[in-house]
């Protein structure tokens, strides 16, 4: 049986893979590279024995932490999507094999 955190998860992430993998990459990749990048010049900042002086540098930084993340959110969700999947076909597989005490005319 399927907890409503579990629907709303695969009702989420079923939006979400709609495009396929390289679609997910293409929309958070970018926008986690800006984002990214805005922290990583902020701490950067904030820790002054490391200085960047370059906004490539910090772009290219940026861009490795979105990507990483994004590739591991993607992978993480696929296997718990698949998980949950799984689980509850091999539950409706086992609830057909075992005997019904109903007769069936």
């Amino acid at each position: 049986m399927l907890s409503d955190k579990e629907k709303r998860f695969i009702k989420y992430w079923e939006e979400q893979r709609t495009g396929g993998r390289w679609a997910y990459f293409a929309l958070y990749i970018p926008v986690g590279t800006f984002l990214c990048t805005v922290l990583t010049a902020f701490l950067f900042s904030m820790v002054s024995f490391i200085e960047v002086n370059s906004i490539v540098g910090l772009i290219i930084i940026g861009a490795l932490f979105s990507a990483a993340i994004t590739i591991a959110t993607w992978f993480n969700n696929e296997r718990k999507f698949k998980g949950i999947i799984r689980r509850e076909v091999n539950a409706g597989k086992s609830r057909d094999t075992q005997p019904s005490n109903q007769q069936v005319y």
